[in-house]
C-alpha cells in the first residue's frame, strides 16, 4: 500500500531535463538573432517613410495655401526664430506666407505650419538646388527661388542607424508637383 502511493506520486512530478531546456535556450537565441536585425531594418524604414510623409504634407501644404490664399508661400528648413537656414541636419522645417518674396519669414506675415523631428529618431534628411534655402510656391503653384529662378530639386530622406540601401526623394518639379520617389543604393544612402 505504501509502495502504490508512492509510485503515484513519483510519476505525476513532471519537468524539464537539461537536454531539453538547452535545446529550447539553443532555438529561442537563434529566432531572437534572425528577429531583432530584421526588427531594427523594419523600424528603420518606419521612421523614414514617417520622416518623408511629414515633409510631403508640409510641401503640399504650401502649395495648397499659395494657390488658396493667391499669394506666394514658403517652404524651407529652418525655424521662426531663425528664419530660413537650410540646414537640413537641424530636422526642423516650416511654412509661412511670404508676402514680399524673399524666402525669410518676416514680422506680419504668418507662419502656417512649424514641424521638427525628435532628436532620437535617427534619419538623414538632405536637399540640393531650391533646398538648400527655400521653395517658394507662387499662386498658380509653381515653384521659384528666392531670386524667382525656376525651382527645381529633391529632398532625399535615409535612414542613418542602422545603414540602409533605400532612400525615398521627395522630388518636386518647376509646376510644383511633388512626386515621393524610391530609390536604392547598394553601398548605403547618400545625402545629395
Amino acid at each position: 500500500m505504501c509502495n502504490g502511493r508512492l509510485r503515484q506520486q513519483r510519476s505525476a512530478q513532471r519537468g524539464l531535463t537539461l537536454i531539453e531546456l538547452v535545446i529550447g535556450v539553443v532555438i529561442a537565441s537563434i529566432t531572437l538573432s534572425i528577429a531583432v536585425p530584421t526588427f531594427d531594418h523594419v523600424m528603420a524604414q518606419n521612421r523614414r517613410a514617417v520622416t518623408a510623409n511629414r515633409l510631403l504634407a508640409a510641401l503640399v501644404t504650401a502649395r495648397e495655401t499659395a494657390i488658396s490664399r493667391n499669394t506666394p508661400v514658403t517652404f524651407c528648413a529652418g525655424n521662426p526664430s531663425e528664419g530660413c537656414h537650410g540646414d537640413w541636419r537641424l530636422h526642423e522645417w516650416m511654412v509661412f506666407v511670404d508676402a514680399d518674396h524673399d524666402g525669410q519669414v518676416d514680422a506680419g506675415e504668418f507662419v502656417k505650419t512649424v514641424d521638427s523631428l525628435s532628436s532620437s529618431v535617427r534619419v538623414g534628411i538632405s536637399g540640393n538646388g531650391p533646398f538648400r534655402h527655400a521653395v517658394i510656391f507662387e499662386p498658380s503653384g509653381a515653384a521659384q527661388t528666392p531670386s524667382g529662378a525656376f525651382a527645381a530639386g529633391r529632398l532625399r530622406i535615409c535612414a542613418s542607424k542602422p545603414m540602409q540601401d533605400e532612400a525615398t526623394d521627395l522630388v518636386l518639379i518647376g509646376s510644383g508637383r511633388i512626386e515621393p520617389e524610391s530609390r536604392d543604393f547598394p553601398d548605403g544612402c547618400r545625402a545629395i
